[in-house]
């Protein structure tokens, strides 16, 4: 009889479809004759946890659960931190980030954009992790903050999202993720302008419309083409009907923009140390940064940072910093702090596999 693989559950509730990771991870496992379970819905703040589609989802989390020797989340799950399973089955929170650039969780308890300390008990919120992966000591950190969890439960290790911003960015898949993008944007593929990607964080119960159209306003596009990809649950005005120039794209994932962006803009997403992993100059638009930090709050300061020469609040001055020579020493050095762990060289599975392996050896 050959030896038992075990069985794993995956369950996210980032998306309905299956996130990179979750795919990336699920195509390891099953190939080295794991049987794996998916579940993926999403859920919101803004969406009802009492709705009756949500309510049945949840009691497949359960049932899952209850089958699985391992349970990998990418998010808080209902199921996995408030009902109790058996001793055997180990929990392993892989998040849904690179990073905790803004704080989550318990670091946001009783904040403006956070849950109430009630709520949060009542719900045992991030309660019950067996392990944490992190792909920093800095982000490790703030994990164990957000999670309410000990720090020696955190396992340094890299997302398959790793392995496939690489494979995007420069390595197999480039073409291929180039050719659906100019497919569905020819323009893109017929000009000779640089293509500046902004990729702003979501926020709740706020309407940024002008803030984003104040950027749109001071590009230069003689020079450059933008394109605006808003965060999946963003909830605030579509501007687009004032910016003919300017792309607002829901075809894409912002990972695969990164096949033919020259330059990269964000805030305070987890997508500033993912991008680093494309090795483009990369800007920081922190127009609302005070606001923010009253509201939900940074883990992060910008101003200690390597990359704090490419922070601006003012859309004109970073409009501006474009067309000037950029340090990538900076980027490579910001990098560094926050994806310290190994890897691989080149491109292919590394991460992916490594992943895997750390889940077989808890089976």
């Amino acid at each position: 009889m050959g030896k038992k693989k075990g069985r794993v559950a995956i369950i996210s509730r980032e998306s309905n479809k299956k996130t990179i990771d979750v795919r990336m991870l699920e195509e390891e496992l099953r190939r080295r004759g794991v049987k794996v379970q998916t579940l993926c819905k999403l859920l919101t703040k803004d969406k009802s946890i009492k709705s009756l589609g949500y309510i049945g989802h949840v009691i497949k989390q359960e049932a899952a659960i209850l089958r699985a020797d391992v349970v990998v989340l990418d998010t808080y799950c209902i199921p996995a931190s408030m009902i109790p399973h058996g001793k055997g089955t180990k929990i392993i929170q892989m998040w849904h980030a690179l990073a905790a650039i803004k704080k989550f969780g318990w670091q946001t308890v009783g904040k403006k954009d956070g849950s109430s300390e009630k709520t949060a008990k009542l719900m045992k919120m991030h309660k019950g992790y067996d392990y944490v992966i992190a792909s920093s000591d800095i982000t490790a950190e703030h994990f164990s903050e957000g999670f309410r969890t000990d720090r020696s439960k955190t396992v340094k290790q890299g997302l398959p999202r790793i392995d496939y911003i690489k494979s995007v960015s420069s390595g197999s898949l480039r073409s291929e993720i180039q050719n659906r993008i100019y497919g569905r944007y020819p323009s893109l593929e017929k000009s000779d302008k640089k293509l500046v990607l902004y990729a702003p964080t979501f926020r709740r119960n706020s309407d940024v419309s002008s803030d984003i159209a104040a950027l749109a306003d001071a590009i230069n596009y003689e020079n450059y083409n933008l394109v605006v990809k808003l965060h999946p649950v963003y909830r605030g005005t579509d501007i687009s009907d004032g910016y003919p120039n300017v792309i607002f794209d829901d075809d894409f994932k912002s990972f695969d923009w990164l096949s033919v962006a020259d330059v990269i803009i964000s805030d305070y997403s987890s997508l500033v140390v993912e991008a680093t992993l494309a090795d483009k100059p990369l800007y920081l638009y922190t127009f609302d940064i005070e606001e923010y930090i009253a509201g939900t709050g940074l883990n992060t300061d910008f101003s200690k940072e390597p990359i704090a020469p490419y922070v601006f609040k003012d859309p004109s001055d970073l409009a501006a910093e474009l067309d000037k020579p950029y340090d990538m020493s900076k980027l490579h050095a910001f990098r560094d702090r926050y994806i310290d762990i190994d890897i691989g060289e080149g491109e292919g599975n590394y991460c992916t596999a490594k992943l895997a392996d750390f889940i077989e050896s808890v089976i």
